[in-house]
């Protein structure tokens, strides 16, 4: 175990804390109720005294104490000196009379009821509502930072983490450090202001009493200290395995299709039955260890009681302490465990927070791979050329791409062939600088993308992929979503171009219908169409299309390409294909395998060489005419079993 498990990470702790210091206009007048409310308990303890000396009939003259004072012991002497000039203050002397003249427990009882009791409901409650509006806007400013950092983060992080963690640093952790914030607010700050107000009562009425408790602290600090480690280690493999349980469900979630269609539910059930034991185990180890650091206490504590009353028995026996002052001191005591375990508790707590606050600023502490350079400049549009020149890239060590060099003018088309895993997709992931090069560069008008500011890189370029995407909103958000400030009128003409105005207006609610989770209301082409729009609205002069027709059937992918025909119009375009049907028209082809360019020209010149293009696209005719035949086979079987044509063979 190394040292960072045995300590507290106090630093995180003080750090995470500090989110709080921005509303100390909130916390300085919870912390003045909190002193107020402190002050009106000890006090309540404080009236007990004259009303027992009351019943007992034990009031002792003044005369009395002074022929006391020679036998008091010096402890006693320089108690009986405090109390002495604290009744010639004014304001106290003339409470004291009060007190004194009349019937004493009306008057107390009349102090509790009419001062007392509302001062402790005023400041109990302003402490309440003030110490939790911090709580939370801290966590609403934590929320946010965190969903700020991830946004900015390049997809190589999340390319590395899996998705139900971050969902759970989301929701799990941050709960987690919510209770750190509401332990510090609350029992941390709380309760030891009360253990000190009755401690002191106490001491003033007993300090061998007193004393009696005191020897009970360094075992429970000798336990916090012991368990807290462990808790805080449990506390976080604890999480972790939360996370397993988040990345399960979301798993499960996002694949629902794929489960159903494999017959996969008791599969997923078993797995997550699995993960849900494995955080059960880690579960039962740290609510062991919560409860012995929280345990222990207690019998640390009710044996220092039993020796309290012990002990003072025999003061009061021995003539060593008054009756009254023993009950008032015995009460304080008794007072001071409660807030004492509830400190233990907080302790304890604070152990389980710290793993979470932990986690949350290693999300935090990400720091994103894609920054500007100081140097870095803005462009505007592409007016020559889109130049790679020696591109090198590799996942994990494996090279994907090797030694590209390719020019593409302004305005011109060029398609991307080449079998799976030919490295395509991650060549057009390099120009918005999804991926930064390894070696080599990419360069527009001869500017590095590394020394352009992305953002001004990221609005020179649109792209339109093979899955697309669409936020549960209107569809009328999804359109302007690629150009925010766009009045209605452009996001119309934006739809029109993209061919799906008529069918937004054939909707009931038309523009202002929700799309549903990941555009689910939708078919593929109309979801593929409503990109398209997206990137029509954004006008801009780089256009990516990754597959964008690839999982669609004949009738819709007719009726995107005429939407993606309206989109390529005088814009620098790249174009991955899988059907190469679709990229006859390109000005150039670039043929890619095992990650290298092996060919490149018109489709016509490049079925001639009768290379790697020729296989392909023999292949491909030859896979397009056995699904045209095994169509008309099925077309036949229909006719002769009475049933329609399918108007989609």
């Amino acid at each position: 175990m190394d040292d960072s498990e045995r300590k507290p990470d106090y630093k995180q702790l003080l750090r995470f804390y500090g989110y709080a210091l921005s509303y100390w206009k909130l916390i300085v007048p919870a912390l003045i109720a909190l002193f107020v409310y402190t002050v009106m308990s000890v006090n309540v303890l404080v009236l007990v005294k004259p009303a027992v000396d009351t019943l007992m009939g034990e009031q002792v003259s003044e005369s009395k104490k002074g022929e006391q004072g020679d036998s008091l012991g010096a402890f006693e002497r320089m108690k009986r000196r405090m109390t002495d000039r604290a009744l010639e203050f004014g304001p106290v002397r003339r409470f004291n009379d009060w007190i004194r003249t009349g019937d004493r427990l009306k008057k107390i009882a009349l102090l509790l009821a009419l001062v007392v009791s509302p001062l402790l409901f005023v400041s109990g409650f302003a402490y309440n509502y003030l110490q939790r509006r911090v709580v939370w806007n801290v966590m609403a400013d934590l929320r946010v930072a965190v969903f700020e950092r991830l946004s900015s983060l390049s997809l190589t992080y999340f390319s590395r983490q899996r998705t139900g963690d971050l969902v759970s640093r989301l929701t799990n952790d941050l709960q987690v450090t919510r209770n750190a914030l509401l332990l510090l607010f609350g029992r941390i700050m709380q309760q030891p202001l009360r253990i000190l107000g009755f401690l002191a009562v106490a001491v003033f009425y007993s300090w061998q009493l007193s004393i009696v408790v005191a020897c009970s602290f360094p075992v429970i600090v000798f336990v916090q200290r012991r368990y807290g480690g462990r808790i805080r280690r449990y506390s976080r493999k604890n999480l972790e395995r939360l996370a397993d349980i988040t990345d399960s469900i979301t798993q499960m979630l996002q694949g629902i299709r794929v489960v159903k269609s494999f017959d996969q539910e008791e599969s997923e059930n078993a797995r997550f039955r699995a993960r849900t034991r494995a955080q059960l185990k880690r579960a039962y180890k740290l609510v062991r260890n919560r409860a012995w650091a929280e345990s222990l206490p207690e019998l640390t504590l009710g044996w220092s009681l039993a020796l309290v009353i012990f002990v003072a028995s025999r003061l009061v026996i021995g003539g060593g302490l008054a009756v009254a002052d023993m009950f008032v001191c015995v009460c304080a005591l008794t007072a001071c465990t409660g807030p004492i375990r509830r400190v233990v508790k907080a302790y304890s707590g604070l152990q389980y927070s710290a793993a979470g606050v932990g986690r949350l600023f290693e999300l935090l502490d990400s720091a994103p791979q894609m920054r500007d350079s100081a140097d870095a400049v803005e462009i505007d549009g592409v007016k020559e050329a889109i130049r790679f020149e020696d591109v090198w890239f590799a996942y994990d060590g494996e090279p994907v791409l090797k030694g590209i060099s390719l020019n593409v003018p302004a305005g011109k088309t060029y398609a991307i062939v080449g079998e799976t895993g030919a490295g395509k997709s991650t060549l057009l992931d390099l120009v918005p600088r999804f991926y930064d090069v390894e070696r080599g560069s990419i360069s527009v008008d001869g500017v590095d993308v590394r020394s352009i500011k992305h953002r001004s890189l990221m609005r020179q370029i649109a792209i339109v992929s093979q899955h697309p995407f669409l936020f549960n909103r209107t569809i009328e958000e999804n359109i302007r979503y690629g150009k925010p400030g766009a009045s209605d009128e452009e996001v119309r003409a934006a739809a029109r171009s993209a061919n799906v105005h008529e069918f937004i207006m054939s909707l009931p609610q038309g523009y202002q219908t929700q799309a549903g989770e990941m555009g689910n209301r939708f078919s593929g082409g109309q979801r593929q169409c409503i990109t398209i729009a997206r990137a029509l609205l954004k006008n801009a002069p780089i256009l990516i299309l990754d597959e964008a027709t690839s999982n669609l059937d004949a009738a819709s992918e007719m009726h995107v390409q005429e939407a993606l025909a309206n989109l390529i119009k005088g814009r620098t375009t790249f174009v991955i294909a899988h059907r190469l049907s679709t990229v006859r028209r390109a000005d150039r082809i670039i043929v890619l395998k095992d990650g290298r360019i092996v060919e490149q020209g018109v489709h016509m010149e490049l079925l001639a060489r009768g290379g790697e293009y020729e296989r392909l696209y023999r292949s491909q005719f030859m896979e397009d005419a056995a699904e045209r035949e095994e169509g008309a086979r099925d077309q036949e079987s229909r006719v002769s079993s009475g049933l329609p044509l399918d108007p989609d063979l």
